[in-house]
């Protein structure tokens, strides 16, 4: 993009001045209030979650989260205010209405002092079957993901 004050083609930063919003490269974007720099390179080399385990919340979430609420004797209003949630977010959480992300359950962990998140398989390692060379097809994966299920 060209910078719309100088001229120059490495405009990415967006500044305000006297209300108007403008596109500017790095040496202009002093001439106004800073709304937006351009995001920095990525290394495309390395993995993108590197070293972080991948977490997903367990099956009947809402129904831990719950069980643990009513144990403390505490109404969900009251939860809501410790954890700085909404009432009707937590409520519908707790309903299974919505998941929560990993904020939010690690929040409601400290707080119940419960377990929520789990650590994601990162694959099904299985033996393929022998069907005259035709392998593991998609509906042998589920069978065996529901039997490890049971």
């Amino acid at each position: 993009m060209e910078c719309e004050i100088c001229g120059a083609e490495d405009a990415g930063y967006i500044i305000l001045v006297e209300g108007a919003k403008l596109t500017v490269c790095y040496d202009c974007s002093g001439a106004g209030k800073l709304i937006r720099a351009p995001a920095p390179p990525r290394d495309t080399t390395a993995p993108a979650r590197q070293g972080r385990l991948e977490m997903e919340v367990v099956d009947g979430y809402g129904s831990v989260i719950a069980e643990a609420r009513k144990k403390m004797g505490l109404p969900l209003e009251v939860l809501a205010e410790k954890i700085n949630e909404k009432h009707s977010f937590l409520e519908r959480v707790e309903h299974e209405r919505t998941l929560p992300d990993e904020k939010l359950a690690h929040k409601l962990e400290k707080e119940l002092n419960i377990k929520l998140l789990q650590e994601v398989s990162s694959g099904v390692a299985v033996n393929v079957k022998d069907r005259q060379g035709a392998g593991m097809t998609l509906g042998d994966i589920l069978e065996i993901q529901k039997r490890r299920k049971k």
